[in-house]
């Protein structure tokens, strides 16, 4: 062998032996906090336009059972990650859940009641009433807080317990006269139906309630600090993405999930969201940026209200430590 040869043979063992595969990226799984819906988009487009991809990240996005559900899991360890009702993670903080709010994204609470008819004005009007929620949703929390500081008795109103698409054909069919959930999510849909509503936002009757946001378990945030930053940058390019470009982020959410509710549905939802990403604190901050007012105005209304025990400081329950520089 020429001695050209022996050269190049000895640098082509070097590189064998340096460069070697590619790091894998780390794997996590995200539990949101509902079967799928738009306000999800965010997430499903950071998976699809490779926003994860490009912070080494492969996420396993998995459907939820209602945001408390989503605080249990993510507490347990059993998903690091969880997308959620941030009221509802106050509560189950409170509770001792080891988890926190690394980011706010949605955050003026959009929890109403929906009533069929135009006989609901103020919320004395609900007296009588047949209402429906979901206790393992994010409305289950806050409708007892609405109840109490509006002076209404949980006897004065007849109370069924539900899931979100039972109790939607319930008002639809005329079985209860009023539902406990998201108003740009149900008023739509009833409307659609032919249904007149009126809407009591829980916000603007005494309940001061943040609305969706990322939760992540204490010793995974405590271990992983680095991989919950890169989500927490991923996700945030994955919602401002999916605000600037709502019929392809529409899109993408439709055949991820095979919804088959109109996409004019979807923008409208999508809409509302560009509309909640601050509260009055948190204007001109960061998105995902969370307001230590917002935190102990909420929960001093879950407290008084809600059931809430245990309440702790606010900076228990939040940190922006974890947002993009």
């Amino acid at each position: 062998m020429s001695m050209t040869l022996r050269r190049l043979a000895a640098a082509l063992g070097a590189c064998a032996l340096t460069v070697g595969p590619a790091a894998a990226a780390d794997q996590i799984s995200l539990r949101l906090d509902w079967s799928w819906w738009a306000g999800q988009t965010p997430m499903l487009v950071a998976e699809e336009k490779g926003f994860y991809d490009e912070v080494d990240l492969d996420v396993d996005i998995q459907q939820g059972q209602g945001s408390k559900t989503t605080t249990m899991v993510v507490g347990e360890g059993r998903d690091p990650i969880g997308h959620a009702s941030l009221s509802t993670a106050a509560q189950s903080i409170s509770a001792g859940v080891p988890i926190t709010a690394v980011a706010g994204f949605w955050q003026s609470g959009p929890i109403s009641l929906i009533c069929i008819g135009d006989d609901v004005e103020t919320p004395a009007d609900i007296v009588g009433k047949r209402i429906g929620s979901t206790p393992t949703g994010s409305d289950g929390q806050i409708l007892p807080a609405f109840l109490k500081a509006n002076g209404i008795d949980s006897d004065d109103i007849s109370l069924v317990n539900m899931p979100g698409d039972a109790k939607f054909a319930a008002a639809a069919s005329g079985q209860l006269d009023c539902l406990s959930g998201d108003d740009y999510y149900y008023a739509p849909q009833l409307e659609a139906q032919g249904k007149q509503v009126s809407v009591l936002r829980y916000a603007d009757w005494g309940v001061t309630n943040l609305a969706f946001g990322i939760v992540v378990n204490n010793d995974f945030l405590a271990e992983n600090p680095d991989v919950v930053r890169r989500f927490v940058t991923a996700t945030r390019k994955g919602v401002e993405y999916t605000l600037t470009n709502k019929d392809e982020a529409v899109s993408i959410f439709l055949d991820k999930t095979g919804n088959t509710l109109p996409e004019d549905f979807h923008k409208g939802i999508l809409a509302a969201y560009e509309a909640s990403l601050h509260t009055a604190n948190t204007e001109g901050k960061p998105l995902g940026w969370m307001a230590e007012e917002d935190w102990d105005a909420m929960n001093a209304t879950l407290e008084a209200y809600g059931g809430m025990s245990g309440r702790k400081p606010a900076e228990t329950y939040f940190s922006n430590d974890h947002l993009p520089q």
